[in-house]
């Protein structure tokens, strides 16, 4: 569900994503980053993967935001949803996550790309809320 836009690419509501930027040139793990379109970059990682990142700000990204995503853009690596107030659906998380394509916010996503399979990235909050899915 877009947030103040309503349609494609629900475009950051300061109408820039600088925030985004200055975190990602400041990430060790990060050798450099290419906007590609509106809220559509490719973040180069210092140990060679290029990995084609969308940001959105969805109060609650979902299946059909994904698709839409897609659909308009071509595949992507991940996405991050970039404002505080808000989020995405954890059983979209986890289906993307089958398809080696993750959902995180930007926390998350930073903490995400210091590993091999960031995709696989939850936070521990997540991780709990699966293990309760999982035990009932």
């Amino acid at each position: 569900m877009p947030a103040h836009n309503s349609t494609f690419p629900w475009l950051s509501y300061y109408g820039h994503y600088n925030f985004f930027e200055e975190r990602m040139f400041d990430h060790s793990k990060v050798s450099s980053i290419e906007q590609i379109n509106t809220g559509l970059y490719d973040v180069h990682l210092t140990d060679g993967p290029i990995l084609r990142v969308f940001i959105c700000e969805c109060y609650a990204f979902g299946d059909a935001d994904y698709h839409e995503t897609v659909g308009n853009y071509g595949p992507v690596n991940a996405v991050i949803i970039s404002s505080n107030w808000c989020g995405y659906d954890f059983d979209t998380k986890l289906a993307r996550m089958k398809e080696k394509v993750g959902i995180f916010d930007i926390k998350g996503f930073m903490a995400a790309i210091t590993k091999p399979n960031y995709w696989e990235y939850m936070t521990e909050h997540e991780r709990n809320i699966l293990k309760r899915s999982q035990a009932s």
